[in-house]
């Protein structure tokens, strides 16, 4: 009978490929995406530079102390065998399957969804082929899987190489280049003021995955040494990565305008260092980054989902429970996590995934963390290869930082939250009612690789073919900096909003054009047109015959000027009368050049962003604002300027979206949508709505 011996999970993992699964798993979109809300939630830089030291804190803690776990009961399964030997296998069925109902295919489907976004974005694919660029991917990431564990961890660890060239070039230019201030800076008044809690929760995510890495321990050689190594040795690596590259983007980029940016800010960061390629650069190690993460989340999930089946605990055990005999992986249970990623990613979008996700496995992960204590005592015989370095106190931290974020989650998202609670106790009636049956469904004898890539490749076609049917229109890339508002902004919701955001669409709606927007930093707005890479370029562009020489304008859509913003009780009533005080005015704008022609022993400043404007402003260090008039009327209004007047300095400033020369085509089809809008009405309703 020895032929006939079952499939097994072999030890084929040494350090670096283990290193490299910690580092993948963790190091994602979260390196790249999630400085701007850490910054928004903590209110200035430097709590959110706390948050993230504290997340470190808390996930080493953690990591410390599933290790000692992890050394004691070295099989696959990870969390999920913890629970089970130190509470019973009551608990355990519930977290194993909230990780295979809700987390895993969460977490997967949010970093499809991620990775086809960017995706699209970087190679300027319409966004109705998202599906099928997020089924794509996961049928990649599946195939080389069920190939065998050996190549599935060469792509971890060329991924995890290729993830940390953006990293290396933006926090070492960064920090070589920038010269902002890094600390005390606060977001400004346009913003509401920080929570820290809410900074720490966004942190922890951008840190998760590290305790996955346990659940691969039946394939990891001599598990007891290299699982704490590869962990502790991770986040180190990590935490490392993640401070110096938010120090780096701060000293580039005020946190205000980071703020604002939102998801495109990693771009707009490597434009101004490289340029306006520098964008793509960034996008392909940001894509890459989210591919290794996918991939690292779909293997150490995939074996918590292999080890319930293995046990009799889902529908189809025998099917999901099943090593494929060709290539040693559980290929089946890899599947169905595939499959229920991408339903959870065209139903539900990526940031509500992660916010589900992240409170329902840190409540098991504060039962992990209180089971170290509680295994000293029940199992106080077992050998122990590894013990937790301070214990109790690094147990104790760990548990503080889970009690931190599941309370926190409580309070600020309790929607969420109980969705993720009853999903999670959904599972005591299949336990109660199915679990005992244990009948097999099916099986499956073919070689599974060849089987999936001829079935996915025929349902990508299908996709293909699809798209070609519903959606057929052209597609209008439109250059914007996001960091502007209420002209150009990045909304809560991570999406672009604004006056010429929406007079875009409108336009875009009238020719029947799909728009497409491509992160691009001011100063780079004309390249991107002028090099093709855009074929509109918007964001309060002032029309100047400078400008002119270089693109096409269209019609004004707005006219207005520049004004002064003085201080109420100041002296100051013309233009004239700045002699002796100091003007500030914001860089890469008209009015830096109406400052040039000023005459007189005037002061000026310039001054990136409007938020340090109006703090100099409100602190009395600079005298008056050149600015224009719109903003500055919207900023008094708001007072957020506060004790300011306005004085009228010219009103000749136009304002219009840029085109190339060598498309009078296009130009013409946005002046006809502009008159449109001017004549249906709709031109004036935005302006009232915006400014």
């Amino acid at each position: 009978m020895e032929g006939h011996k079952k499939p097994a999970l072999k030890p084929s993992l040494g350090l670096f490929s283990t290193m490299a699964l910690v580092v993948g798993s963790v190091l994602g979109a979260g390196a790249f995406m999630k400085p701007p809300a850490v910054l928004l939630a903590a209110g200035d830089s430097n709590w959110a530079m706390a948050a993230w030291l504290v997340s470190a804190f808390f996930s080493m803690a953690g990591g410390l102390t599933l290790c000692e776990l992890g050394a004691m009961f070295p099989r696959a399964g990870g969390v999920y065998i913890f629970l089970e030997e130190i509470y019973g296998p009551k608990m355990a069925y519930l977290y194993g399957w909230m990780i295979t109902i809700l987390y895993g295919p969460a977490v997967v489907g949010a970093m499809t969804g991620y990775f086809s976004s960017i995706f699209c974005l970087l190679f300027n694919i319409p966004a109705n082929y998202i599906p099928l660029v997020g089924f794509s991917v996961l049928l990649f990431v599946l195939f080389v899987n069920s190939i065998g564990v050996k190549e599935a961890g060469y792509l971890q660890m060329i991924a995890t190489l290729c993830k940390l060239v953006p990293v290396v070039l933006l926090t070492i230019f960064g920090l070589w280049k920038g010269n902002g201030q890094v600390f005390n800076m606060p977001i400004g008044d346009s913003h509401p003021a920080g929570v820290f809690s809410l900074a720490v929760i966004a942190t922890l995510f951008a840190y998760d995955g590290w305790a996955n890495v346990s659940a691969m321990a039946g394939e990891i050689k001599d598990p007891a040494r290299t699982l704490p190594r590869a962990i502790i040795s991770g986040l180190l690596f990590l935490s490392a990565v993640y401070i110096l590259i938010n120090i780096a983007f701060i000293k580039i980029i005020p946190p205000e305008q980071l703020v604002s940016l939102g998801h495109d800010a990693a771009a707009i960061v490597a434009q101004k260092l490289f340029g306006l390629y520098g964008g793509n650069i960034v996008s392909v190690g940001i894509m890459i980054s989210v591919l290794g993460g996918l991939n690292g989340y779909a293997m150490t999930v995939s074996r918590m989902i292999y080890a319930m089946g293995e046990q009799g605990q889902l529908p189809g055990s025998r099917y999901i429970g099943k090593i494929d005999s060709d290539s040693n992986t559980p290929v089946n249970a890899f599947l169905l996590l595939v499959v229920m990623a991408f339903v959870y990613f065209q139903l539900l979008n990526p940031d509500l995934l992660t916010d589900i996700a992240m409170f329902s496995i840190w409540i098991f992960f504060a039962m992990t963390f209180i089971g170290v204590i509680i295994a000293r005592k029940k199992f106080a015989t077992l050998p122990r290869i590894f013990k937790v370095p301070l214990y109790p106190y690094t147990p104790i931290v760990a548990i503080a930082g889970a009690l931190y974020i599941i309370v926190g989650m409580l309070m600020n998202e309790p929607v969420n939250s109980l969705i993720s609670i009853l999903l999670t106790l959904s599972g005591i009636p299949v336990f109660l009612l199915f679990i005992r049956k244990r009948k097999s469904v099916f099986k499956l004898r073919l070689r599974k690789k060849y089987v999936l890539l001829i079935c996915g490749l025929m349902i990508i076609g299908l996709f293909s073919a699809g798209n070609k049917v519903f959606d057929n229109r052209p597609v209008l890339t439109v250059a914007v900096e996001t960091s502007n508002p209420p002209i150009a902004f990045e909304n809560s919701a991570g999406l672009p909003d604004g006056l010429d955001i929406e007079l875009i669409k409108a336009i875009a709606e009238r020719n029947g054009y799909r728009v497409k927007f491509r992160p691009t930093s001011f100063e780079h707005l004309l390249d991107a047109v002028e090099q093709k890479l855009a074929d509109v370029a918007i964001g309060e562009i002032t029309i100047t015959e400078a400008r002119q020489q270089r693109v096409d304008f269209t019609d004004s859509y707005y006219r207005s000027g520049l004004a002064l913003a003085v201080h109420t009780e100041g002296k100051i009533n013309t233009v004239a009368e700045l002699d002796g005080h100091i003007l500030g005015v914001k860089s890469r704008t008209t009015g830096v050049d109406y400052s040039a022609t000023l005459h007189g022993k005037i002061r000026i400043e310039k001054i990136d962003t409007t938020s340090n404007l109006i703090n100099l402003f409100n602190d009395n260090k600079i005298d008056a604002i050149l600015y224009d008039r719109p903003i500055l009327e919207q900023l008094v209004d708001k007072n957020t300027l506060k004790s300011a007047r306005l004085i009228s300095v010219t009103d000749n400033e136009r304002y219009g979206f840029a085109y190339s020369k060598n498309d009078k085509a296009l130009g013409v089809k946005l002046n006809n949508g502009l008159r449109e809008l001017k004549d249906g009405g709709k031109l004036r309703e935005l302006l009232q709505k915006w400014l």
